[in-house]
This record gives structure tokens, sequence and C-alpha cells, in this order.
């Protein structure tokens, strides 16, 4: 395989990330197969065997590279096992074009009985340099104490995140501390995509922890365990949109709630991490039906019981600086003593679509010819094609199925042809940094981030209203100098460096290369 065939994607190394794992049973008997792309990235790759410990009876198990001492010694130790696939699918931290797969299993009943329990039939894996700790659900306890000295940016916890809003937050004046994020397994998929938005934030920010869980079984005290000595000033909760969406007709909405696959009772678990966490500022955002369901009358009263004032309207990115008609609701609920206005809408905007974006890029757009595809005829047929023409200052709303063709992807129209949007052009639509990596996924994958994400100048001004909400209230207690301090504690908090590992494509340098 020659070195142009393999792309290398960069990823910056949280301190510390977790998920959790359910026991298989292979031939009736209970193991423990992890199997994760986060292997790589704290250095357990397979170069080392690994040794095996009990932490106690009950309390877990500790997998860690074995050192060369201990090997000299003969200590017992066990192999990463790894399998290699020839095609190019969803994992894209590996050493090669190809995907390597990296296993840890811990198959002693022995060892699983005494030292995870004979019930045991979760754990939650936590991973940091050189070592995985196995830890039974119910007795997981941590402290991971780590503050910021000089930080000049706003703590923020970010939950339900494909990675574009971490990016930019970051823009913004905000620290992505800590990211909870998890993508659920759908129907169509054919390989494991849990990890997918995940890698995101890992490639495009920089957390410091990162909790790759299901937020519905998140332990929200775990959590805020992980954080503490590093209070967290913001929550940014992206709820998941689809139960509230007009693409989802009712039957599925109802379908959804039988099966138990809705998502209509997320903010029930993000109740959860606001108490534990206890973060002074909470954002929202949605589709604009959110805000007239009984999910919102439910949540902003139970915000309002907590002692939120809470502040909520409906946006179109176009009067924002968008080029889309994408339009979202915000919801800022806070509990500081300062006052809160949302960002004017933008009089008389300039931006136009065509001239800005799709003719710069119609070369590149014309190469993606889809004008003989049997949904797009039918799209034009029914009347729900969704085109971007010449002479249209703002384009459609993007949404999560853009990659996937359907009537109603967003297309560009031209001389009696119609042709799908590249990538490049998705992002540049939403207004993405153009540092915004999306190179290490496949098309759809990418696509769908893109899609469910948000109009990065619209988010822009909302968060910079959120800032300047924060500092104020914080100039009413310190200085300026200790805006991050005063906002997040009644005491002064010590803060120290964080020190962030970025994963390059140099392995001669003692430093991970991953690719895809």
């Amino acid at each position: 395989m020659s070195e142009q065939d393999i792309q290398m994607v960069s990823v910056s190394v949280p301190d510390v990330a977790t998920k959790q794992l359910k026991a298989r049973y292979k031939d009736g008997k209970k193991v423990f197969t992890l199997s994760s792309n986060w292997l790589a990235l704290f250095n357990i790759d397979g170069s080392k065997r690994v040794v095996e410990e009990s932490l106690g009876a009950g309390k877990g198990i500790r997998v860690r590279n074995v050192t060369d001492e201990e090997i000299a010694n003969g200590v017992k130790t066990k192999k990463v096992y790894s399998r290699t696939y020839t095609r190019r699918s969803a994992n894209p931290i590996n050493d090669s074009a190809r995907r390597k797969e990296l296993q840890l299993e811990i198959t002693s009943k022995k060892t699983i009985n005494e030292s995870l329990g004979e019930d045991c039939e979760y754990v939650h894996i936590t991973f940091r340099e050189n070592e995985v700790l196995f830890i039974p659900m119910e007795k997981a306890k941590y402290e991971l104490l780590q503050s910021l000295k000089g930080e000049e940016k706003i703590n923020t916890l970010v939950a339900l995140t494909g990675g574009v809003d971490c990016a930019v937050l970051e823009e913004s004046g905000f620290r992505v501390d800590t990211v909870v994020e998890y993508r659920p397994q759908e129907k169509r998929d054919k390989t494991d995509y849990t990890e997918m938005t995940s890698v995101s934030a890992l490639v495009n920010s920089q957390p410091r922890v990162l909790c790759n869980e299901d937020i519905y079984t998140l332990n929200a005290d775990r959590l805020a365990s992980m954080v503490e000595g590093n209070p967290i000033t913001c929550g940014h909760f992206s709820i998941q949109c689809d139960d509230f969406s007009n693409v989802k007709n009712n039957k599925q909405k109802a379908d959804s709630v039988d099966d138990m696959s809705s998502t209509i009772d997320m903010f029930i678990p993000v109740l959860n991490i606001i108490d534990a966490i206890k973060m002074p500022v909470v954002v929202i955002e949605n589709v604009p039906n959110f805000m007239n369901s009984m999910a919102n009358d439910i949540f902003t009263l139970q915000l309002r019981r907590r002692g939120f004032k809470v502040h909520q309207d409906i946006f179109n990115a176009k009067d924002h600086g968008g080029y889309t008609t994408r339009k979202r609701m915000y919801m800022v609920a806070t509990t500081l003593d300062a006052e809160f206005t949302f960002p004017a809408a933008i009089a008389n905007p300039a931006q136009k679509v065509w001239e800005d974006i799709i003719e710069p890029n119609l070369s590149e757009i014309m190469k993606h010819d889809v004008t003989d595809n049997k949904v797009i005829k039918d799209a034009f047929t029914t009347g729900r094609v969704r085109a971007i023409e010449q002479g249209k200052q703002f384009a459609p709303t993007l949404l999560k199925a853009q990659g996937q063709d359907t009537k109603d992807a967003v297309i560009v129209s031209h001389e009696g042809r119609a042709y799908r949007l590249p990538v490049a052009v998705q992002k540049l639509l939403n207004g993405i940094p153009d540092g915004f990596d999306l190179n290490w996924a496949p098309i759809d994958k990418a696509a769908q981030i893109i899609g469910q994400s948000i109009c990065c100048s619209l988010h822009h001004r909302i968060m910079q209203s959120v800032k300047n909400h924060i500092l104020a209230a914080a100039n009413t207690i310190k200085s300026p100098v200790e805006v991050v301090k005063a906002v997040t504690s009644e005491l002064a908090v010590k803060v120290e460096s964080t020190r962030k590992k970025v994963a390059s494509a140099s392995v001669g340098d003692n430093q991970q290369a991953f690719s895809f």
C-alpha cells in the first residue's frame, strides 16, 4: 500500500475517556470484549502485552501495559488482539488505510466473579494513558481532579454533539472541558457507529473528559465526580430533534414511543446532569417545534423550579449571517444575576448563496450529476425538490439525511441538470469553519454530521450573548481577570495548566499515527 493511499487523521487525546460495556456470552460463558478506537489513543495498541489486575472483590479490573522489569521477571501477561478489515469503515483511528480493530477481552470466570461480581452484566470503562479500568456499573467511583490555571475561556460541558458546536464554542470564548456524546445505532447501520460523533468531537476540539455513553444510561453523579475541581459554568445540550421535526410523520413518532426509540423525554436525563453538575447557565438548541411541545413546557417548568430564569426564542439563520433558511429554537436558562438578551436580527442581510458559495464551486459541484437519479426525478415530479438555483439569496436547510440522496436532500439545479452537494459545499452552507475536519469520515456520515449540526454564524452570535451575560454577572462579583473563577464557584478556584496531547502522523517521533 502506497503512502498516497493512507489518509492520516489528527485527533486530540483527552486525559480520560469512558464507555459502558455489556457482557456477551460465548458458548454459555460470560466474557467482556472491549473493541474501541480509544484503545489506540491511550497506548493500548498491541505493541506491548498487558497485565490484568484485580482492584479487589467487587471493585473491578485494571488492564495496563506491562513494564520491561515485569517482563524480565516473568510476570503473567495477556495479548491485545487485533483483526484487520480490508474495506473502509467507521473506525478511522488505526495504523493503515485498512481498518485495524483492537480488542481486549476479560474471559476468566474466576476473575470476573471475584472482581466484577457474579451478577455483573455491565461495566463502566475508563481509559487513561497505558491503562483501562473495568468497573462494575453500580460500584464505579472516581475522582478526576484537574484545574486550569490562567484560563480565560469559560468552562463548558457539551452534550449531544456532532462536534460542530464544540468548534464554534471554542472560537467564541468557551473551553470545551467535557463532552458527553454517543451515537445510537440506527436500523440501517451495518457496523458499529457509536463512536463516530465522538471521534468528530476529538478531531475538532480538545475536551479534558469524554463520556462516550448513552445519555439515558449515563450516571450523572459519576460524571460530576469527573469534573469536580474544575467547575463547569455553561452546559450546552443539543437535545435530539427527530421527534419534534416535521420530517418524521405522526405514525413514525408514535411507533418510536412504542419501541422506545423516541427521544421526546431526553430532557429528563439532561435535567439529571444539570442537577449533578450544578452549572449556572444552560443552553439548549432544537427545532422550532420543540418550543410548542409539552416536553418544552415541562422542561422549562422544571428549570424554573430550580431557580433558573428561562429565555427562549426561534431564530432564522439567514437573519444572522447564515446562507440557509435553517430555523432553530434556542433556550438560555440562567441563575446568574445579570441581564440576558438574545442577538437582534441583522437588517437587510447581504449574503447571496449563489454568488458567494455555489458559483465559485460550480465546477466541483457539476462532477456530481444526479439528474437521472430516480429519487431526484420523483422529487421534481412531486414538488418536493429542494434546490439552490441561480439568483437565490439563500439555500434550503440541510437535513440529517442529506448524504442518503433522499427526496428532501438539497441539490443544485443549473441549466436543466441536478447536482449533489459535495461535503465541502455543505460545510460552507452551514458556515462551518475551514479547519473543521471531516475528511476521515465516510461521505454519508460526514453529511449526517453537517445536516444535523447548527448554522455556525447564528450559533456564534447566540453564544456571544451568553458570554456577555456571564461576564456581566462576573463583573458584579470580582474583577474581569477572575471571571471564570467568580461565576463557577463562591470560592477562589486554584487552577493549573492542562496538558493536551495531540495525536499526529509521525510514528518516528514517538507520536501516534492514525489513518482512515
